[in-house]
């Protein structure tokens, strides 16, 4: 959870700085060159995976262009935004779905449509439809995605067969009502020793889960219209209430108590888990003694009342530089790039890639028809340049307070956050 507040500060300043950011980032040399610079996120044994990848891509390239990698390992958007501010920012970048329409707003990224639409290689139709959503903004395309991580309900078999509760099937339609009364069923029993819950809750999952699952949302389509005061999205705040409200997941101040929320599924001590396809449950347990290891089952997130797409899919973008906007061989590589990494992360964006995902890493085969049903209804959020205020209220004065506690009067205040968020909208 610290963790969490601490990168939202840093994402607050980097789009502070970004408002000292103008347009386009270079010279007009930047046609002429053929060497590219691709800032990455990665540390350590992943930037080892990171580098061997774009060594590949580069011999495969056979001198025609070439990518030199620039690890920023800490503060990343901070230094990224001071990179561009400064007109020397990266070719190629990381950006996680919630910034691009921040930074195409500003100016700093490529407007790639034209080229991604008329590309041989990779195109729009290729994607999960929820997953390229994550890369538009005012109907253009501002990078190429390259990871889907979408959230799936991990459960522990074992303790559903003990304390005989019947456990969701790899690609149910249940819903949250089902969901709450299967946590009604473990709440307060004991399991080896130990008081249970049936899931744990302490601001993950995001709140976007909680306010889809009534059927709601929290902007349009449209891109500027605030749904927070709709009685679908009330009413999906209403479920999360009611997991606290009946002591459903452990207390949000007792949640640290065994480190991150992850633990309490791992430490078995609740039955079922938000996580994302790619988390890593199946390693650790492999590598725990025999007295504790468990078996573990998934199923798909339950389905929000409007029957819509459902669950929240953490995308992310390789980006392009705005001084490189229309260069054809920069877009080459970039394009090169993606597909690489189509073979390296799971789940990979592209439908035909699926298989992939078990090659990656074969401890994921049992869960590929969750993963293969979740991959068809997984979405990203409406995001909008303002998201970064509006999801600060939805964090800090919302979420945050309902944890904390069950009475809170969530309706008032997602009635206050929509005419704060309207106001937002309305000073573009």
């Amino acid at each position: 959870m610290k963790k969490r507040i601490c990168a939202k500060k840093l994402l607050g300043l980097a789009l502070v700085m970004m408002t000292a950011l103008l347009s386009g980032c270079g010279g007009k040399e930047e046609k002429d060159r053929n060497t590219f610079t691709f800032a990455t996120w990665a540390a350590g044994t992943e930037l080892e995976e990171f580098q061997a990848i774009i060594d590949k891509v580069n011999t495969e390239a056979n001198g025609e262009y070439k990518i030199e990698v620039l690890s920023i390992p800490s503060d990343y958007y901070v230094k990224i935004s001071t990179k561009i501010a400064a007109k020397n920012c990266p070719d190629f970048f990381w950006m996680t779905q919630e910034l691009i329409s921040k930074y195409a707003q500003m100016g700093a990224l490529a407007d790639i449509t034209q080229q991604f639409e008329s590309s041989q290689a990779l195109t729009p139709d290729m994607y999960y439809e929820g997953v390229l959503d994550s890369a538009k903004y005012n109907g253009s395309y501002w990078g190429l995605p390259w990871i889907a991580n979408p959230l799936i309900v991990y459960y522990n078999k074992d303790m559903f067969d003990a304390l005989e509760l019947e456990a969701p099937a790899p690609d149910d339609d249940w819903t949250w009502e089902e969901f709450i009364d299967i946590c009604r069923g473990f709440s307060g029993q004991q399991y080896k020793g130990n008081t249970v819950y049936g899931t744990v809750v302490d601001g993950w999952p995001n709140i976007e889960t909680f306010i889809w699952a009534g059927g709601g949302d929290i902007i349009a389509d449209d891109g500027r219209t605030i749904l927070l005061s709709s009685e679908a999205a009330q009413k999906g705040m209403g479920y999360l209430q009611t997991i606290v409200k009946e002591n459903l997941s452990p207390r949000y101040a007792e949640v640290a108590s065994l480190g991150d929320n992850n633990v309490w599924f791992e430490k078995q001590r609740v039955a079922m888990y938000f996580g994302g396809m790619q988390d890593n449950f199946e390693t650790k347990v492999a590598a725990m003694s025999a007295d504790e290891q468990f078996e573990i089952g998934y199923a798909p997130m339950p389905v929000c009342d409007d029957g819509g797409a459902w669950s929240f899919d953490w995308t992310a973008s390789t980006v392009m530089a705005k001084a490189l906007e229309g260069n054809e061989l920069a877009y080459k590589a970039l394009e090169a790039v993606t597909q690489a990494f189509f073979e390296w992360k799971i789940a990979p964006p592209v439908k035909d890639s699926l298989d992939n995902v078990a090659k990656i890493n074969p401890r994921k085969e049992a869960a590929m028809d969750t993963i293969t049903y979740t991959m068809e209804y997984a979405r990203s959020a409406n995001y909008i340049p303002e998201w970064s205020d509006i999801n600060d209220k939805l964090w800090y004065n919302l979420y945050v307070s309902l944890l904390n506690d069950a009475d809170f009067d969530y309706k008032s205040k997602m009635n206050e956050i929509q005419q704060y968020s309207e106001e937002l909208v309305n000073k573009r």
